[in-house]
């Protein structure tokens, strides 16, 4: 089966929801600003091929690749603890609690990168911003019918 980034930004979202009750929103899509704090969402590296195999399964070749997705969060706020405060719990989610849940979804956590300061000046105040990249690891899965001789 084709990777789904439908179902894993669905993933993520049930997923963070159900451990810090924030919203997890996609604003580039023209998602909704829900109240602060909240999680914003980009794949900024959706697909990168690492590993691949094909195997024969009765009249079906299946190929299978490891492939890896770079997606950038980033957590907004009025208050700057609270951004600091709501990035380090999705942060500690992704490396230590949310582990098993995303191994039940097929997704597993390569590398998370630092959390930097993203804050930006909006007309008259200051929207703070904190983030981080996380790097996922998921099997993309293609499966087709061939000719037996």
């Amino acid at each position: 089966m084709a990777l789904d980034y439908g179902a894993i930004k669905e993933t993520l979202r049930a997923g963070i929801w159900q451990h810090m009750r924030v919203f997890f929103v996609d604003l580039e899509s023209g998602d909704p600003r829900p109240p602060y704090p909240f999680i914003s969402h980009k794949f900024t590296t959706p697909y990168l091929p690492e590993v691949s195999h094909e195997r024969n399964e009765g009249a079906n070749l299946i190929r299978e690749t490891q492939a890896t997705m770079t997606i950038s969060l980033t957590v907004y706020s009025h208050d700057k603890t609270e951004a600091l405060n709501t990035a380090q719990r999705l942060w500690q989610w992704f490396r230590f609690h949310g582990y098993e849940y995303l191994a039940e979804h097929g997704l597993v956590v390569v590398t998370l990168e630092g959390i930097e300061d993203r804050t930006t000046f909006l007309e008259t105040d200051y929207e703070h911003r904190v983030g981080f990249d996380v790097v996922l690891r998921t099997v993309d899965r293609a499966e087709r019918e061939i000719d037996t001789i």
